[in-house]
């Protein structure tokens, strides 16, 4: 149970399921999933963090803030960077996790280059060869899937979460948790995204009284119940995300509130 969703889904995240979060891009989505991570290590919970945007020195370094020994958690491969960051800019050669380094292992999402095909081929591989137990029940977050677009056309993504990415999350027993900037794909490609996930999270955010305020919900999950109510987002100090205990009561909130626009 990550004590961000709490008062959302009662029954928590279940191991072997695909969650899709969508954010809109002023939304501390980034700041949000790192707080998850760190709950998870707290607690004990093996977790990827996987970079498409963010260079691993960032991760290590917000993390670092949030209270973690990040260098210790990494050689005992209770943490993973997955760095496919470096693979899509060419800045540097991607890093191995140091955990799985030391087992002589090497991660399907570090190819040395970035190729939708390729990378669903690795994924058939594990697939097929079966996977030990140490990678099995792992948290997974991602900074922001939705760079895959850039590469890749919608079609042959949708395909290949259907074909690979969900098997691959129920082989491994994951917590597969993608991430969607909203808006920037069809409205087609969200319907079929959402329809391979077992639950939708929504950020969004909205100006009020000369500052934005960010809001988060569970939208769906299935298989189990969830309140899925607007809660409000604090930031704090140390960068991390604090999830409000209550549901936000003010009228307007949610869809029809967006549409109609900030309140004068």
């Amino acid at each position: 149970m990550l004590p961000m969703f709490a008062g959302m889904i009662p029954g928590g995240l279940r191991y072997g399921s695909s969650y899709v979060v969508e954010f809109e891009p002023d939304s501390p989505w980034f700041e949000m999933s790192l707080t998850m991570a760190a709950e998870a290590l707290i607690d004990g919970l093996k977790t990827e963090y996987h970079v498409f945007i963010h260079p691993p020195s960032e991760v290590r370094e917000s993390l670092s803030k949030l209270g973690l020994d990040v260098e210790r958690l990494e050689r005992e491969d209770s943490l993973r960077i997955l760095d496919t960051y470096d693979v899509m800019t060419g800045l540097a050669a991607p890093e191995t996790p140091a955990g799985m380094r030391s087992k002589g292992r090497e991660p399907i999402e570090t190819h040395h280059s970035f190729n939708l095909e390729g990378w669903s081929g690795r994924v058939l591989n594990a697939i097929k060869q079966g996977v030990t137990q140490d990678e099995k029940r792992w948290l997974h977050l991602d900074d922001n899937t939705s760079i895959i677009n850039h590469y890749s056309e919608e079609r042959t993504i949708i395909d290949t979460w259907r074909e690979r990415l969900v098997p691959y999350a129920r082989v491994r027993e994951l917590v597969l948790v993608n991430s969607l900037v909203s808006g920037v794909a069809s409205e087609n490609f969200y319907k079929h995204f959402e329809a391979l996930c077992d639950g939708i999270i929504d950020l969004q955010s909205r100006e009020e009284a000369g500052r934005f305020e960010h809001y988060a919900r569970v939208r769906t999950l299935r298989g189990g119940s969830v309140d899925s109510r607007w809660r409000r987002l604090r930031l704090l100090s140390n960068g991390g995300v604090k999830t409000d205990s209550g549901p936000v009561k003010e009228r307007g909130l949610g869809l029809g509130g967006w549409l109609k626009g900030p309140r004068k």
